[in-house]
Order: C-alpha cells, then structure tokens, then sequence
C-alpha cells in the first residue's frame, strides 16, 4: 500500500482527524505500515482514544479500502494526499493542513499562479453581488484563479464573475465532491468543472454534514490562496472567521467598503480598521503583488536572459512558473535546504530581480 491510499483508508474511518495521525505517526510509525498492526499493536497505541483504537481494528481491511475506491472511481472523484506532489504547496505549510483532499476537475490549479480567494455573506445585497462579479471579473481576466465556498450570495457570484471574465475558479466545499450544497448550486457547480475549474473537499463520501465543516473549509479557502478578499460581511459573519485564518497563515487581507447605515458591511468596515487593505478598484489588490497589466507576463521574458547560477536560475523558473511563493513553497518546489534558498533570496533581491512581499513571500519584479 503506498502512503496516498493509506491517508484514504485512515481518513474513511470516522474520528480519525488530522490531529488522531498525527499522533499516530509521531510513535515512530509510517502511515503505510498501520493497517498492517496487529490489534495489540494498535490498541498499545499511546495516546489514542479507545473508541477510535477499535475503530481502526474493525476497518482494518484491504477489501475495507477497496471498496471506498471502488466508490470513487464510480462517482469519478479523486483524491490527493499531503505527501503528494500535487497537492497545493501553499496549504501544507498551514497549521491543520488537511491530510488528504478529494476533487473534481483540474488539481493542478492549486499550484498555478496567483489565487485570491473571495468570501461574504450568504444573503448578500445587489451591491455586494455587483462588486463581487465585477471584482472576481477582472481578477480572471488577469488570469488570476478565484477561490471561494460555493455557498449563496457573494460565494456563488465570485465564482460566476471569474467564469464570466474566462477564467478559472476553485470552490472549497464542507460536504464531500459529490454531495453539493445548497441544491441550487448544483448547476453553478457542473459549470466550474465544464470551464476548467475544480471543486475540493477534505470530506469523504457518505460523511455527514455538521456546521463546523463550514468553519474548518475556511482554513482551506484562505490556505491555498494568495490573498483573501472579504466582499461583504456582516459583523458576526463567517467571512471573517476566514480572513482570521488569513492572517494566522500570513496572507493578505483585502476588504470592500460599504455604506455606513448597512449593517451588511460592518464587518468589512472593522477589519479595515484593524488593518486589511481597503479596496475600491481592481489595482488596489493587483498592486500588492506587484502585477501591472495582462503585458506582465512578457515583462517577465526579460528574466531569461540573465545571467544567474544554476540555483537561482531554478528559483526563478519555479517563481516565474507558479507566481508568488514563500520561502517554504520556494523549497518544497525546488528541493533546496532553506539556508541555501535563503542566501539566494536575499542576493535576487538586492539584485533587484525578486521582490519580497511580506511574510517570506516573494515574486519577480516586474
């Protein structure tokens, strides 16, 4: 058994969270080698609820496992474990990253470019629908991947404006690929995956749906972006609790303003006072990352003529090749030790060839 399916078979049992592996693998075990324990192996487990112990014993099967294949490639799901090379590089490095994911679509766009995730309230005004159409719009168009939750109001219009402008969306779901919800969204999803986009969950078949499930995708949402954008946002909203996983995982953190007298832009009013980035155009968020026009990709043939060392000149590639990167992504990608990256960073930038953004991020000046 090799280690993605492993992740499978742990994950399909109920109870086993990222946190239940965690603890399993720091016993000196690896994660291929558990469905092989005997039960007394597997009950002296240290540290591991009872409950879950005989859990792990009743599904420890290989026809147990085939069977949850069996269902996927019948319901033609796929999935991706934390140790393979597809899985988004911005979301291993975050606290809880999921062990596994299940999709639909294109999973390469999760190590693609530059991705902005939008998020806002389900009941959403004709403003906060108008901006976020307009905004996830223009980001396509700058071929820019938007992110969202695939829920109601300002979720769905995100994701229909950057299909709008020609571009690629990635929805993050609290219920498993092949149970969408809302119902009503059904359509808006089969669309995604007609254009190019991809639909993603850490919930297998069959799981239930509890309200936390929504909380937990919002790490995700913001993990494997770039920025998050709140759209609109009450001032109990869950949008917000998003643009806190933003911050915690040292994303940027964008915010449109609203009236004054509406109570559907309290939240975007206090985060902006708290230091997220106000938005009133396009440029404000395309700025940051130092993008100026759809021509950036031709600036950035200028790079190839360099005259750079082997290293940098994989630095480069991979950066010019996959858009803003931290330092952690930069190493993962490349497979360098950070302390040579980091000297060859820090030189590219003296060089005026990369900029650093913030947190360790960085991307070609352009």
């Amino acid at each position: 058994m090799d280690k993605k399916d492993a992740y499978l078979w742990l994950k399909s049992i109920d109870k086993i969270s990222n946190n239940i592996i965690d603890k399993m693998l720091k016993n000196g075990l690896k994660v291929e080698d558990i469905i092989h324990l005997s039960d007394k192996e597997i009950n002296e487990m240290e540290n591991i609820n009872l409950n879950i112990k005989e859990n792990i014993v009743k599904y420890k099967s290989l026809a147990y496992l085939d069977n949850i294949k069996e269902k996927l490639r019948e319901r033609n799901i796929k999935y991706v474990s934390i140790e393979d090379n597809h899985y988004p590089s911005k979301l291993k490095n975050i606290y809880n990253a999921p062990k596994l994911l299940y999709y639909k679509g294109n999973i390469n766009l999760l190590n693609e470019g530059l991705s902005i995730a939008m998020v806002g309230s389900r009941k959403a005004t004709a403003y906060g629908k108008h901006c976020a159409t307009t905004i996830s719009s223009k980001l396509s168009e700058m071929n820019i991947n938007v992110v969202s939750g695939l829920a109601t109001g300002i979720d769905s219009y995100s994701h229909m404006g950057c299909i709008k402008g020609g571009g690629k969306t990635v929805a993050v779901i609290g219920s498993s690929v092949d149970n969408i919800l809302p119902r009503k969204n059904l359509y808006l999803s089969k669309e995604i995956l007609e254009n190019d986009g991809l639909i993603i969950s850490e919930y297998g078949i069959d799981s239930k749906v509890y309200p936390s499930n929504y909380v937990q995708r919002n790490r995700i949402i913001s993990g494997i972006s770039d920025g998050v954008i709140v759209v609109e946002a009450a001032i109990k909203s869950g949008a917000l609790i998003t643009a806190d996983f933003a911050l915690e995982q040292g994303r940027e953190v964008f915010s449109i303003p609203g009236s004054i007298h509406s109570a559907m832009s309290e939240g975007c009013h206090k985060i902006i006072k708290e230091g997220a980035k106000l938005v009133c155009s396009i440029e404000d968020i395309l700025e940051e990352y130092k993008i100026i026009n759809n021509k950036n990709q031709e600036n950035l043939k200028k790079y190839d003529n360099i005259n750079l060392d082997k290293k940098s000149r994989i630095i480069i590639d991979t950066i010019k090749n996959k858009g803003t990167l931290h330092i952690d992504e930069i190493c993962d990608n490349t497979r360098m030790d950070i302390k040579y990256v980091n000297i060859i960073l820090n030189e590219l930038v003296l060089r005026d060839i990369l900029v650093q953004i913030n947190n360790n991020r960085y991307i070609l000046n352009s």
